[in-house]
């Protein structure tokens, strides 16, 4: 997805999604997840971030987040994420022999500098929440992503457990967000 929106505004919210190369399905066991969870758990701590909203798919992530004036740029954030979380996804996919994926991250590595694998498109989608019903669509979209009839992980979007809608619906989920009052 390429980036639709590359102003970072400190204090805006705004609906960030960014993919696996080659939409491979990667996060499909739970430590993959945990590595989503501890990336949330490290831009809140260290940047005072957001979390509104969030659904791990098997190769793609949506999240609604509000960046702090800690926080660094967008850009500079999810190309942090991506290092971040590459280094321990080829550790699992080694450990679950997983050379297929290996071998096409390795294929697609910029080799020139120095790189082994590249495991997420160049780009992600950002778009910043201008209104209450914006937040509301983006907010509905993803938590209904992982019900629609192209994935048919759920049958309801609560009984999704890597996605903050039973948060909202429940008033707990798997992992704990900042449930926005609306």
């Amino acid at each position: 997805m390429s980036t639709r929106n590359r102003i970072s505004i400190p204090n805006e919210t705004y609906f960030i999604t960014f993919t696996i190369l080659g939409w491979k399905n990667i996060f499909v066991q739970d430590k993959y997840f945990d590595l989503i969870y501890r990336w949330f758990d490290y831009v809140k701590e260290k940047y005072n971030n957001t979390i509104y909203s969030y659904v791990i798919m098997p190769n793609h992530i949506h999240l609604l987040i509000k960046i702090s004036a800690k926080s660094p740029t967008l850009s500079v954030l999810i190309m942090n994420a991506k290092r971040f979380l590459a280094y321990d996804i080829v550790k699992f996919l080694k450990e679950d022999n997983k050379s297929e994926f290996l071998d096409f991250f390795n294929q697609n590595a910029r080799k020139n500098v120095g790189a082994k694998h590249k495991l997420f498109e160049n780009r992600f989608d950002s778009l910043i929440i201008q209104s209450e019903k914006f937040f509301l669509e983006k907010l509905n979209y993803i938590h209904k992503n992982p019900c629609n009839k192209h994935w048919r992980l759920a049958d309801s979007p609560e009984n999704f457990k890597h996605s903050s809608a039973s948060n909202y619906t429940l008033g707990k989920g798997h992992y704990d967000i900042d449930v926005m009052d609306i």
